[in-house]
Formats: C-alpha cells, structure tokens, sequence
C-alpha cells in the first residue's frame, strides 16, 4: 500500500474571486494558502537495509580461548565446511547472485562475516568481501560465540570475549576489506557483550534474538534506533531496552513485526515456502510506514543467509527480485522508504542525537 500525498490549493477560489469582494478578503485568502499541507518531500522516510548473516561453517575455537581451557571443535564431516573450497564457493556463487539482485534495485546489503568464510578467502584469494565494499555495500561481523570462544563463553571475561572479536576483525581486513567494522551481530546473551564489543571498536549492533528460544521480545522491537544502557542475559531485558544517550553502541531495531509469528518464521517457511515468509516480511514493513514519525531515525531491514531466499535454483532469487519490484521499487520511487546499510542508519541517528540529545529516541 503506497500513501501519495498532494498539496491542497486555492487556485479555483482564487479565479471565482469577484472584484466586489474587497482587498480584504483578497489577502485573507492568500494568508490562506500558507496554511496548505506539507508536500511529499517532507515526509518521514524509513532507512530500509538487507542484513546477511554468514554462519561459521567449518570455524574452529580460537586459540585465544584454548588458552583459558577451551577445548577444540570435531566437525562434522557430513556438515557444510567453508575450508572445502567446492563448499565455499558455493555461497559465493549465493552471495554474488543476491548482490547482483539488490544493486538491480539500487539496494545495499550488510554482509555479516566470520571464520571459516572469511579463513577461506584468504586462502583461495577470493576477494568478494572487497569487491562487495568497492560496490557500496557494508561489511561486518557475525559473531557466533559458542563457535569461536568455545562451550562456557558466557563465563569468559569481557577481555577475552574483546580479543577474539578483534581476531574476528582482522581475518576480514586480510580478506581485502578496508573500511573499519563497525557492526556486529550475536553474543546476545553475554551481559557485557556491549562493553567487549566497544573495547574491540564496534559500535552498531542488532539482530537480537534469545537463541534458546528463537524469540526476540516485543520490548526490542520498533523502528527507532537507540543506545542500550546495559546488556542482558534473555532474562531481563530492561537495561538493553532503555535508552542511554552516554552508551557507547547503538542498536538497530528491525521493524514492527508480531513477535509471534517472528518466533514461528522456521515453521512459516516450511510450511508457506519462500512466498509466505516474503508475505510476513511485507507486512512488518507497512506495519513500520504506519508508524514512522517525523523528528525520528526509523529504520527496517530484514536477514538472509547464503543459500537462502535462493528460490528456484534456475532463477535464483526471482522471488526476492518480485518482492523488491512490486513492494519495495514504488515505495522507493514514493520518497517513503531509502536504502541504507546499517552504518548509514546509525550515522543518521547520531547526526539525529546531537541535534536532540536530552530526547528519548522512542518517546
């Protein structure tokens, strides 16, 4: 649903004036037309960005946290492995295609990399992640702390936890990437990931789900960036969920969406396919228009992982190509939405901040 908004006017009463009327209702009308709506331009615009979450397929524990008593991976030889190069590049080929179907649409992603992807791309010399900045996209990091920290992370010290990150880091600046990382995503359930992440000079933050429960609760939901005053452990959310204009990350909410059928999207796109998960995606993105306030950062975006959202593998990512043609390209075209990477969104919020620092983001 695209809203368009016109000007009024008072052109017709302007040409039904009579001269008997009198100069004073004459200027009385053209006060008037000072008072006439806003134009389209001076809508609020929602920031609308694709994350993509590359897993670590293949990674192995970080000799930083063998050091504290962390034991090895045995990997699965049955099981994806980015060190197998016909494995790698495989999503390679997945992420050079979704690339190719978003800069169709004049669209950015947030690729989202870590070990073995990004081990590999040194080793093969594949330089993706560089091109992929060279075209405008943003690149960070998908932590996965179980993986790359080892069982009992959540009991290492936010030292530990600063390092690997940083290990994290610069495996993808060897990779060619030459922008510094600002965004991260995981440790969602570590109460000073906030803290070792700054320390490791991230600064962006979103994607928050309960891995045990695949729920994300309604209270970090919304469209308005805001700066957590504290982390979480699942249980009580109320310091990440409260505004600190002094905290040193800024997270990025991802719309409106019934927190319901967020927790149930795996069942969805069993049972529903690709189109039905697309269907709930459309949904929470006019649900998030519906909401957008002038004065405010409002932002959306949505994640896909290689090998997702692939649809027919003989017209790979048509659907998604459907999605943005019919949803996204006209509200684009509207002035209602603008692509951004994720950085781009937290810059606005902090020009945003300076301007109103003693204003709640979502008041």
């Amino acid at each position: 649903m695209v809203h368009r908004f016109s000007p009024c006017t008072h052109c017709k009463l302007m040409y039904s004036i009579v001269p008997s009327l009198g100069l004073f209702l004459l200027l009385f009308l053209l006060l008037g037309m000072t008072t006439q709506p806003e134009p389209a331009g001076d809508q609020p615009v929602l920031l609308f960005g694709i994350g993509v979450h590359i897993e670590p397929f293949g990674a192995q524990v970080s000799p930083i946290a063998i050091e504290t008593g962390a034991r090895s991976r045995t990997l699965d030889p049955n099981q994806m492995d980015y060190n197998r190069r016909p494995n790698f590049e495989r999503h390679v080929e997945d992420l050079l295609n979704l690339a190719a179907t978003v800069e169709e649409h004049g669209g950015l992603l947030t690729v989202q990399a870590q070990t073995a992807f990004t081990t590999s791309a040194i080793r093969f010399e594949n330089t993706i992640l560089s091109d992929f900045e060279d075209s405008g996209h943003e690149i960070g990091l998908h932590f996965h702390e179980n993986v790359h920290l080892g069982n009992g992370d959540e009991n290492l010290s936010p030292d530990v936890w600063t390092a690997v990150m940083q290990e994290q880091i610069e495996f993808i600046h060897r990779s060619g990437v030459e922008d510094p990382i600002r965004y991260w995503s995981g440790g969602n359930l570590y109460p000073q990931v906030l803290q070792a992440a700054a320390n490791a000079g991230l600064s962006i933050n979103s994607d928050w789900k309960n891995p045990n429960t695949q729920s994300t609760p309604e209270l970090l939901m919304g469209i308005h960036p805001w700066q957590p005053a504290g982390g979480t452990n699942g249980e009580d959310i109320s310091a990440f969920a409260t505004h600190d204009s002094d905290g040193s990350v800024i997270f990025l909410p991802g719309g409106i969406i019934d927190p319901v059928v967020f927790a149930n999207k795996n069942l969805i796109k069993q049972e529903e396919g690709l189109e039905g998960w697309l269907d709930v995606l459309e949904d929470s993105l006019l649900a998030s228009l519906e909401a957008v306030q002038s004065g405010r950062v409002n932002v959306f975006h949505f994640t896909v992982h290689p090998g997702e959202f692939v649809g027919d593998p003989h017209a790979p990512y048509e659907l998604l190509a459907d999605f943005l043609d019919d949803v996204i390209d006209p509200l684009v075209a509207a002035g209602r939405i603008q692509w951004a990477t994720f950085s781009q969104m937290a810059d606005a919020f902090e020009e945003w901040e300076a301007d109103y620092p003693a204003v709640d983001p979502r008041s």
